[in-house]
């Protein structure tokens, strides 16, 4: 199926470049849209110097999508993927980069905390999202650590003129249902929106003739419940010409996974379940000192608390006793985690007569994390083997920076952006517990670093039609808190950071040309990351062992990505668009990864260069059809072969471990739609993975063993209803 459907992905993209003009639509494709992301100031898309791409929240729709993760799937040079078939834990990545060097922002920002980063894509309703703005390449000199990759701003709606109120429902396999309402109403000097949204889906297994009868009671699908509300006010001309705004969102959800006769259980064997509660609010003002002066001041603050299983604990007790002897209650308790994020954000923009646009700002962020849970000594003699013992920590983090950045108009066709900040991190962790492993008195390590990040672009135009822009920028990144690999030992409390780890520092360049004609716009764009002191997850070594910790995170080495990305949007007739993209990537290592080498006496040496999970190939093409009062969509979106890590028992060391290339996969969604105008009202049915796509091999003794969907074909409908 697959050698028949590339073809075709590409022959529809080759055809888009070679249509005459004359079966086009007259209209031009819609470029007028206004951008904050790439340099903190509102820009047209087709102005903005530094290249910016947009997932409207018609796509949104378009797709189906109810949540970010959905939202982002199929979108060039970005990768979003499950990590765990155990708890469908999600990630995104960008250009090859890990979602680590991801920065995601909500309304300019950074509330998407580190408890958030590994569940969160699918806890964002995409009910409350006005659009999703997409800036790739180094963003550090703008917004600090994690951005090294790029920015993917979430940008949420905005209140209505006139008093309005929607409610879209839709209804899946599986309960896979989806509730969602958005009131809005304007009084005076003053608008207000509230936003709802309630996502549920039961567990699936998918039939695999070659799991064992135990494994296939494992899920596919985590079964889920996922309840969340915004509200965002808005006062005018509070203090003058002013804008005054309040924001808050909240979130709660609970996920089971596991062993399906048995998963009920919060402690039984082979079993996740998650309950999340998150609260954030935020206060905006902005005010207009002249007509070339405005001051921006921004507050955030976010509480997140996550109460999870420990799934391996009932597991590495029956191991280390004899005849599988099962612990007393007591001795059980799940991983709770308390997150706090304060975030504030003050800039001053000034545009110096005709020629410069300068921005002027600070920033502060402080995160504190307290976690616990309790764990098995595994390895012997002192402390005893099979002993438990709780583990602890304290955590917190500040961050503070300072940002300046100058918009240069050279002349007509030339635009120039320079700017720079200066971070300064301090960690502080204090790590303890009671029992034969952890210490009693609290362990307090210490981190401290600065970083300097500058950033260049230019924006030549030479014709109305084409744009050149290229980008430089360095980028770092300190980890702190809680990341998606700490889950994978069911949470962190057993991971050491030392003095001597080194923050990770890039240098990025992005090269890209968009020429945009009547009717058809094409883009090309070239990019490559340098990233010196890759931090990777590691067994602890003999010293941090000795603390009680099982894990340390430790430089493992240099990396590069480097590749190209292309596009068209085009009307292939009246009502008919093409929108076609080709990506190529090539993620890797400087040097072999030595956990494979040593382990497998150089068998993996040459695929352990390849950063796993990255496709080498991703393309995608979707036409949309609308004619009248009806919207037919069809998407399908291409990923190519990948290395992927399978370590058996989850040790690279253990036989039958392995790196496996994999096999490139199409996934393909459709969607139609019905309006009917005159009572405000839409319906609509859809298909998510048309071709029943799912991983052809899977080992669940690896959770993190994900290339692919887990899961098959999917029907849905529903309808939306505008009061």
């Amino acid at each position: 199926m697959l050698t028949k459907t590339l073809p075709v992905i590409i022959l529809a993209a080759v055809l888009g470049f070679y249509l005459p003009q004359s079966v086009l639509a007259e209209e031009a494709i819609e470029l007028e849209k206004v951008v904050i992301t790439a340099t903190k100031g509102e820009k047209l898309l087709a102005d903005v110097p530094v290249r910016t791409e947009v997932i409207t929240s018609k796509e949104i729709e378009e797709k189906g999508a109810t949540n970010l993760y959905e939202a982002l799937e199929g979108t060039p040079g970005i990768r979003v993927e499950q990590q765990c078939s155990y708890c469908n834990f999600s990630v995104c990545r960008m250009q090859g980069l890990e979602s680590g060097h991801v920065q995601i922002l909500i309304d300019g920002q950074p509330v998407y905390s580190g408890l958030a980063s590994v569940y969160g894509l699918q806890q964002v309703p995409t009910s409350n999202v006005e659009r999703i703005e997409v800036v790739k390449g180094a963003g550090s000199a703008l917004y600090g650590a994690s951005a090294i990759a790029g920015v993917i701003n979430i940008i949420t709606k905005k209140p209505t003129k006139e008093p309005t109120m929607n409610v879209n429902m839709s209804f899946g396999e599986h309960n896979t249902n989806n509730y969602e309402i958005f009131a809005s109403t304007k009084k005076a000097n003053m608008d207000m929106m509230l936003t709802a949204q309630k996502s549920t889906g039961d567990e699936i297994l998918e039939k695999d003739s070659g799991l064992s009868v135990e494994e296939e009671r494992l899920t596919d699908r985590v079964r889920t419940d996922n309840v969340t509300g915004g509200v965002k006010v808005n006062w005018y001309d509070v203090f003058g010409d002013d804008k005054l705004s309040f924001s808050g969102r909240c979130a709660n959800e609970q996920r089971q996974g596991g062993d399906v006769n048995t998963f009920e259980n919060f402690y039984a064997e082979s079993a996740e379940n998650i309950k999340t509660t998150r609260y954030e609010a935020g206060i905006g003002y902005k005010k207009d000192l002249t007509e070339d002066r405005i001051v921006n001041l921004n507050l955030s603050y976010c509480t997140h608390h996550r109460n999870a299983t420990n799934d391996s604990f009932v597991s590495d007790y029956k191991g280390t006793h004899d005849d599988d002897e099962l612990p007393l209650v007591d001795k059980m308790r799940p991983y709770l985690a308390d997150e706090k994020l304060y975030v504030l954000d003050l800039n001053y923009a000034w545009l110096v007569g005709e020629k410069h646009h300068l921005l002027a700002g600070v920033q502060y962020s402080r995160n504190e994390l307290e976690e616990s849970g309790k764990y098995v000594t595994l390895v012997g003699p002192e402390p005893a083997t099979g002993s438990t013992y709780l583990s602890t920590s304290k955590k917190s983090a500040d961050e503070i920076g300072i940002y300046l950045q100058d918009e240069v108009s050279l002349s007509d066709i030339l635009e120039l952006v320079v700017g720079a900040r200066y971070d300064k991190h301090s960690s502080e962790d204090n790590f303890g517990g009671s029992g034969d492993a952890a210490p009693k008195d609290k362990i307090k390590l210490e981190y401290d670093e600065t970083a300097f990040s500058p950033r260049a672009a230019l924006m030549y135009r030479p014709n109305p039609q084409t744009t050149v822009r290229t980008s430089f920028g360095t980028g770092f990144r300190v980890p702190y808190g809680f990341s998606e690999d700490l889950h994978l030992c069911s949470g962190s409390p057993r991971v050491y950071k030392g003095a001597g780890l080194k923050p990770e520092k890039s240098t990025s360049l992005n090269f890209g040309v968009d020429y945009a004609a009547k009717k058809y716009t094409l883009s090309a764009n070239i990019f490559r990351t340098n990233l010196k002191d890759k931090i990777g997850f590691t067994d602890a070594s003999e010293n941090a062992t000795k603390l009680g910790y099982t894990y340390e995170w430790a430089n493992i080495g240099d990396t590069y990505t480097q590749g190209i990305e292309l596009g068209l949007i085009t009307r292939l007739a009246e009502n008919l668009d093409l929108d076609c993209n080709l990506a190529y990537t090539d993620a890797q290592y400087k040097k072999e990864r030595e956990d494979w080498v040593n382990s497998h006496a150089g068998k993996y040496a040459s695929d352990s260069k390849h950063i796993p999970r990255v496709p080498e190939l991703t393309a995608g093409v979707k036409l949309n059809y609308n004619p009248q009062d009806w919207g037919f969509v069809l998407d399908c979106n291409y990923t190519g072969s990948m290395y992927v890590d399978y370590c058996k028992d989850e040790e690279v060391g253990t036989v039958g471990s392995k790196i496996k290339h994999t096999d490139p996969y199409v996934v393909v969604n459709t969607k139609i739609t019905r309006s009917f105008p005159d009572y405000g009202l839409t319906t609509f049915v859809g298909i998510k993975n048309l071709t029943d796509e799912v991983q052809d091999e899977k080992h669940p003794d690896d959770a993190a063993f994900m290339y692919a969907p887990y899961t098959g074909r999917m029907l849905y409908a529903g309808m939306e209803v505008a009061f």
